[in-house]
């Protein structure tokens, strides 16, 4: 040791203790350590992803918190919340940062870059929400599986080499039948091709007939003497509607005062009215039964039945009787003597 100086195991010592001062203020630095208590939060997931104990949590690319634990619940039914999570990681936020997050947020895995560390973010939610209490269990969103993505597509691709193997006949029967009808195709429009112009053109020319129809329908419907038409059908339904409430309400009171004029007769009156409407009934059908008689002797006499329509109807009858007035007529005096 030298006079007035520090001996060499002094001065490795302050080194050594410099180093360890450096190696924890760098620590806490690259950790985000805080002298403020942080609090507590869980994350229920099904499939976390590549995240590790120890990664970053951040709300917009600032670093509030680590993941302090990755617990595996194994689908068991959590009383409290009623979900039955396969993984729950509990957080560690700094407190200036947890009274930010509200009962709305979104927790989701990501990272820094395609092959970078995994780390949790979280959308703080709504304002108008209230914000979660300390030790509160949130439900994230599951990061996308490429190992299942890839499985996926490796399976599809198997599936689709087995269907090519197992249908390789009926497959090349299919192509070559797809090839042949292409080929037909190209020979009927190659040697009907000015034909299949043809019928192109009648089509366009059949479209501007019937455009050129409707046009001319929709003029004659909307034209002067349609909407003549149309008002005269108007003028007469409006006097049709004026005239025929003056007709019912004459109607209604013809037969209000019917019911007034029965009312005011009485009883013996109203049983007077019906005897005389049976009377004339009885009279009308006795009439009519009169009539059938004489249209029964009428048609009796035109078919020659009965004396009166022999004599009528028989021409010999006739005959005798026009001779014998004849003569009655020139020899009066037989009517009074008979040789």
């Amino acid at each position: 040791m030298s006079k007035g100086g520090m001996s060499l195991e002094v001065r490795v010592g302050l080194l050594i203790l410099v180093a360890v001062v450096l190696l924890g203020a760098f620590v806490i630095t690259l950790g985000g350590f805080t002298g403020e208590e942080g609090k507590t939060l869980y994350i229920d997931f099904d499939h976390p992803g590549n995240v590790l104990g120890g990664a970053p949590v951040n709300i917009g690319n600032i670093r509030v918190g680590r993941v302090e634990e990755i617990e595996y619940r194994g689908g068991t039914l959590d009383p409290d919340t009623g979900r039955s999570p396969l993984i729950r990681i509990r957080l560690e936020i700094q407190g200036q940062y947890f009274d930010t997050i509200h009962e709305d947020a979104r927790v989701y895995v990501t990272s820094t870059s395609i092959v970078g560390e995994s780390l949790i973010a979280i959308d703080p939610g709504s304002q108008d929400r209230p914000p979660v209490a300390d030790g509160h269990i949130l439900v994230g969103i599951d990061p996308p599986r490429m190992d299942q993505a890839l499985a996926m597509m490796f399976e599809l691709l198997e599936n689709i080499h087995g269907l090519l193997r197992d249908n390789r006949e009926e497959l090349d029967s299919l192509l070559s039948a797809a090839a042949n009808m292409v080929r037909s195709l190209d020979g009927i429009f190659t040697r009907h091709g000015d034909r299949i112009d043809r019928i192109m053109q009648n089509i366009e020319t059949a479209t501007d007939q019937t455009n050129d129809l409707l046009g001319n329908a929709n003029e004659l419907i909307t034209g002067p003497r349609i909407q003549r038409t149309l008002r005269n059908v108007d003028g007469i339904t409006s006097s049709i509607n004026r005239d025929i409430d003056p007709l019912l309400a004459d109607a209604r009171s013809i037969a209000t005062k019917v019911d007034d004029l029965l009312d005011m007769l009485g009883e013996e009156q109203q049983a007077q009215i019906q005897s005389t409407i049976r009377d004339v009934s009885d009279i009308a059908h006795r009439g009519t039964g009169i009539t059938e008689d004489a249209e029964e002797i009428v048609t009796h006499i035109r078919q020659g039945r009965g004396t009166v329509g022999a004599m009528l109807m028989d021409e010999e009858i006739y005959d005798d009787v026009q001779e014998m007035l004849r003569d009655l007529k020139h020899n009066p005096w037989k009517l009074f003597w008979r040789e």
